[in-house]
């Protein structure tokens, strides 16, 4: 069991969907046609695999998190998908999976939690000559306005969970701390990144279970807590909304990572 076991559910019920746009660079820059060979490493419950599987010949879907694992096969069998190979495994044991050589491997939200170089150098060794690496994760919000809602959140997780909560809680690093540097360090040293602004409407009951969803918030974080985070949270996201709809523009970055 890891850390995303008790979040799984949430995860796959409220987090939200990729952009098209992302899967449109994907298929252009790596000439997909439904006939490559793809790992989405670090998987989750599918978020990047399904809408990927359409493009490619054959997708490996890996997590290290079994729970991750059923509900991406959910997800699999609702869109009628079948050319998914899922399997619960370690990032740290990339080259001893069996995998074929590989055309492309995405990372959804995951390359911030695994030994970045060892898997960057593992991948040289699977990935075949005009392959690379995509890298997605939220990018910096430098257009985009925070909302005041989110200093809500922040203020009941700190007061339920305690100071510090993301740290102790949350991956190694930032999706781009040392990202970019364990690239340039690594065979995939050409950098190309698109980024796009997605918006979302969300009611009170998709916001609370949104926060489920995360590391630092799971239900396997608050324990006893969870009742009592769920009240306050409903409480002060109410006194804020009362109509209990929530907007936030999230920037979305791919870093798409090739040999020179």
């Amino acid at each position: 069991m890891t850390t995303f076991a008790s979040a799984a559910h949430h995860y796959a019920a409220f987090r939200p969907r990729y952009p098209e746009e992302l899967f449109t660079l994907l298929t252009e820059r790596f000439q997909l046609d439904g006939t490559q060979t793809v790992l989405d490493l670090g998987c989750g419950p599918g978020t990047i695999t399904v809408p990927l599987a359409s493009r490619a010949g054959h997708v490996y879907a890996v997590d290290i998190e079994p729970a991750m694992i059923s509900e991406g096969r959910k997800a699999a069998a609702s869109h009628g998908t079948g050319n998914i190979t899922w399997a619960c495994g370690d990032a740290a044991d990339l080259t001893g999976m069996g995998l074929p050589p590989l055309h492309l491997c995405t990372m959804g939200k995951s390359f911030q939690w695994m030994n970045q170089p060892q898997v960057l150098a593992d991948l040289d060794t699977l990935i075949r000559p005009g392959g690379g690496i995509a890298l997605v994760s939220t990018g910096p919000r430098s257009s985009t306005v925070r909302p005041a809602w989110l200093d809500i959140i922040e203020s009941v997780c700190t007061g339920v969970i305690g100071p510090g909560y993301r740290q102790e809680h949350g991956p190694v690093a930032h999706p781009a701390e040392g990202r970019d540097d364990a690239l340039r360090r690594s065979a995939f040293p050409r950098i190309e990144t698109a980024r796009w602004d997605q918006t979302f409407t969300r009611t009170l009951d998709e916001l609370v279970g949104l926060q489920y969803s995360f590391s630092y918030s799971s239900p396997a974080v608050l324990g006893h807590k969870q009742a009592a985070f769920e009240e306050l949270l409903r409480r002060d996201l109410t006194a804020f909304s009362p109509t209990g709809i929530f907007e936030n523009t999230v920037p979305i970055e791919a870093v798409i990572a090739t040999r020179p």
